[in-house]
């Protein structure tokens, strides 16, 4: 019965919290639109790569590079958004995807797209430096750092 309690208590946190994540959908979605047209409406600056495995080839500005970082990292947080959403859906936001536990309202208030508890999440972090540096990661690991 506990668990009833503080769903219901945390029902209009849950509400604030599916606002803020609407409002930060909207701005994301506003922002790579914004990008796209952009970038669709001018020729990317490129620089001549020479020495590659494959020949010479044109390569992306620094600027253009960092667009396209900037709009990956825009992309894979609209992901996470979009995530969240759907769990709000299904009834499970606010579970650690790990444990199984809730997730503070605290840390929802901060990340409200995290998929693991505060314990889990630090946890998840130390095996993924552990792999990164040992060499271990490969192409096809997930990138969810929340």
């Amino acid at each position: 019965m506990p668990r009833t309690r503080s769903v219901k208590r945390a029902a209009p946190m849950h509400a604030r919290l599916k606002a803020m994540l609407l409002e930060k959908r909207v701005e994301l979605v506003s922002k790579l639109r914004e990008e796209w047209e952009g970038r669709r409406g001018t020729a990317p600056q490129h620089e001549k790569i020479e020495g590659t495995p494959f020949g010479d080839r044109p390569g992306l500005s620094p600027d253009d590079e960092m667009g396209f970082v900037v709009a990956d990292r825009r992309a894979a947080t609209l992901a996470q958004i979009d995530f969240a959403l759907k769990k709000m859906d299904e009834g499970t936001y606010g579970r650690c995807e790990t444990c199984d536990e809730e997730i503070a309202l605290a840390r929802l208030r901060v990340q409200p797209f995290a998929v693991r508890c505060t314990g889990c999440q630090e946890a998840w972090e130390r095996d993924r430096s552990r792999l990164e540096t040992t060499g271990i990661r490969g192409r096809g690991a997930p990138d969810d750092a929340v």
